[in-house]
Formats: structure tokens, C-alpha cells, sequence
């Protein structure tokens, strides 16, 4: 079991930053649960993020026709999942030197 302080912490600016990584699904489950456990306890953020989810609902209602083609498509994966695993090594790095 994994008790609070064995928890990666986040800022806000941190979750901020990722909220769309979140909102997408496109982070890791871990990074998932990390950023939900800060919404869940941080006012200002959770305030922030529904705010954002509105925008993201209103953009897929107006734009959910549109669609790119599929070599621009697996082109972002690619560097989406690139990204993915950097954040995750850099991660890995900050909890090994705590």
C-alpha cells in the first residue's frame, strides 16, 4: 500500500500544464491518478480544470467533424508518446533522488 508521502506531488502549474495531457487520456494511468488526486484536493486547480474541460467540450461540439489525416495523426502519436516517456524518465529521476 502506498502511503501520502511515497505519492509524486505535483504544483499547480505542474497539473496546469498536463491538464490537457489529462483530459485527453493521453498520459499514463499513473500520471493520471497523480494529477486527479491534486484536482480532487486542490480548489484553485479543480476551478482552473473545469474551466478547461467547458472549453474542450465546446471545441469537440464545433470541431468533432473535422479530421486529420491519418499520417498527421500517427505523426503527433509518435511525438506524444515521445514526450510520455520523457516525462515518465524525469519522473523516475525526481522520486529516486528524494
Amino acid at each position: 500500500m502506498t502511503s501520502e508521502a511515497d505519492k509524486p506531488h505535483l504544483d499547480c502549474r505542474e497539473v496546469l500544464e498536463e491538464v490537457y495531457l489529462y483530459l485527453d487520456e493521453e498520459c499514463s494511468d499513473v500520471r493520471r491518478g497523480v494529477i486527479k488526486d491534486h484536482l480532487e484536493e486542490c480548489s484553485p486547480c479543480l476551478s482552473e480544470y473545469g474551466i478547461e474541460q467547458e472549453v474542450r467540450a465546446i471545441v469537440h461540439r464545433c470541431c468533432s467533424k473535422e479530421v486529420a489525416p491519418d499520417d498527421v495523426k500517427e505523426r503527433l502519436r509518435q511525438k506524444l508518446h515521445a514526450i510520455e516517456q520523457v516525462s515518465e524518465l524525469f519522473s523516475e529521476v525526481a522520486e529516486r533522488d528524494r
